[in-house]
C-alpha cells in the first residue's frame, strides 16, 4: 500500500496542493520528457533560456519574469510540444483540469471549408467547347464553299447558255 502512495506522490499531476504554475510546469515537463526532448533542445528550438524552462517546469515563480512573459513562454512551449495551448493557459489561471484531455494531441481545425478543385473540370469543358466550335466552323465553311461552287456552276451554266443562244442569232 505504501508503494502505491509513493507512486501517486511521485506522479507530478496528482498533488492537489500545487500552485497552478507548478501544475503547468509538471505537465510541460512530462510532455517534454515524453517526446524525448532535453531542456537544452527545447530551449534552443524556442530561443528561451534553459534556466527559465527549468524554473517553469519546477514552478519557481521567483526565478521567472512577469506573468505576461510566463504566459507567452507557456504558450510557445505547449505549441512546440503539441499540447492544447488554451487548456494549459486556463490551468495557469487556476482552473481544475483533467489529465486525459491535456495530453491529447491538438488537432488542427480547418477554418475554411475545402472547395472542390474545379480547374480540371474547366480545362476539360473548354477543350470540349473548343473542339465542338471547330467542328461546327469547319462544317459551315464546307457548306459555304459547296453553295458557292453551286452558285458558280449555275452562273457559269447561265453564261454558257447565253453565249450559245447569242451565237445562234
Amino acid at each position: 500500500m505504501d508503494i502505491i502512495r509513493t507512486q501517486k506522490a511521485n506522479n507530478l499531476n496528482y498533488d492537489e496542493n500545487k500552485t497552478p504554475l507548478e501544475k503547468v510546469g509538471a505537465f510541460i515537463k512530462e510532455a517534454r520528457q515524453g517526446r524525448n526532448l532535453s531542456i537544452k533542445d527545447l530551449a534552443n528550438s524556442l530561443r528561451i533560456g534553459e534556466e527559465q524552462i527549468l524554473a517553469l517546469e519546477n514552478g519557481q515563480e521567483e526565478l521567472l519574469p512577469e506573468e505576461v512573459f510566463i504566459k507567452a513562454m507557456v504558450r510557445r512551449i505547449s505549441e512546440k510540444l503539441g499540447l492544447q495551448t488554451d487548456f494549459i493557459l486556463e490551468e495557469l489561471k487556476g482552473r481544475k483540469i483533467s489529465m486525459n484531455s491535456l495530453y491529447e494531441e491538438k488537432i488542427e481545425e480547418k477554418t475554411a471549408t475545402e472547395k472542390p478543385n474545379l480547374v480540371p473540370l474547366v480545362i476539360v469543358f473548354s477543350g470540349v467547347l473548343g473542339l465542338t466550335s471547330s467542328i461546327l466552323l469547319t462544317k459551315y465553311i464546307e457548306n459555304f464553299n459547296n453553295s458557292s461552287n453551286k452558285t458558280n456552276d449555275i452562273s457559269l451554266k447561265s453564261i454558257s447558255n447565253k453565249n450559245q443562244s447569242n451565237s445562234i442569232f
